[in-house]
Parts: structure tokens; sequence; C-alpha cells
């Protein structure tokens, strides 16, 4: 995406990569400057402060998550096509991640809250296909293996085989059930 340093789009920019990676701590007026190499007057005249700032991020994810869900409902399967999608889809997901992590911040616990409710049925049409569950199992299961996937990935180790191995480990469980 083409943006300009000198724009809402470009703090916007570094700031949500910032967030993704970091969190709410990365985010320093002072650091976003230097990354972006424009005077921190800028961030000022167009967020006044941070917590409008951050409510600026919050919007975006929520923009980013709406074109996320709209990817989803395309999808005919959870393997292959969810996982690349997960792959593909890195800095929301990593960013979502944060908002779990930092729960204890009320706006982020409601935005985490927001998205799963729209994002979740959509990934449960194609998780109880995959799986071979009835709905409601197969989404207590998915709560489940959502929280270990959060608490597994991290900017480093995200990859296709970090998604992969985690998809997989559920897949081998449900199997060793069935015995």
């Amino acid at each position: 995406m083409a943006f300009s340093k000198k724009t809402t789009q470009g703090w916007l920019h570094v700031g949500y990569k910032i967030f993704a990676d970091e969190g709410p701590e990365g985010i320093q007026v002072e650091r976003l400057e230097r990354i972006l190499g424009v005077n921190k007057s800028s961030f000022y005249h167009f967020f006044v402060d941070k917590e409008i700032f951050m409510s600026e991020l919050i919007k975006l994810h929520l923009e980013h998550a709406q074109r996320y869900v709209a990817k989803i409902k395309k999808l005919d399967n959870f393997d292959p096509e969810f996982i690349d999608l997960l792959v593909a889809e890195k800095e929301i997901i990593l960013f979502h991640r944060q908002l779990n992590k930092n729960a204890d911040n009320v706006v982020f616990r409601k935005t985490f809250i927001e998205i799963n409710a729209v994002v979740d049925c959509e990934i449960l049409r194609l998780w109880a296909k995959e799986i071979q569950l009835p709905p409601d199992p197969a989404f207590k299961l998915f709560d489940l293996v959502r929280d270990t996937f959060y608490s597994r990935i991290s900017p480093k180790n995200y990859s296709a085989t970090t998604v992969r191995q985690i998809v997989d480990e559920v897949k081998l469980f449900l199997a060793q059930l069935d015995k």
C-alpha cells in the first residue's frame, strides 16, 4: 500500500505494524517520528494525543478485520485455504493477538471480542467440517486452539510451518481420541 509519510495513513501504517509486533508499549511518538523521518509536531497535528492515535489504530484494525472476514467467507476449506489466509494476513493476526494479550485494557478486550464474534462464525463453518465435529463441540475446541495459537505465535516465529504445526497437533490429538 502506497502512503505518504506526511499523512495520517503514514503514521497509522507504522503504528499498526509496531502494535502488531510489540503491543501498546511499542507505540512511542518519538519512535514513530524517527521511523517516518518527520517531525513529531505532525503527529499532534493529525491526532492531538496518543489516546486518539490508539483509537484510530483500533478503527483501522476493525477495517482490516472486515476485509479479513470477507476473505474467509470466500473459502471452501480450513486446510489449506484458511491456513494460507492466516499466513498471508500475519499483521492483522499479530495485531489481534496483542489485543488479546493486553485484554486488561477495556477497549482492547471489547474490540477483540467484537471481532471474534464475527470472525469465529465464519471460521467455525470451515473448522467443524475440517475436524468433523458438530458445531458446538467444534467451537469449544476452536476456542481452546485459538488461545493456544495466540500464546505460541510471535512476530519471529509466525510462518506457515508454525501454523501448520498447531493444526497438525490438533488433528493428531483428535485422531488419538478416536482410537
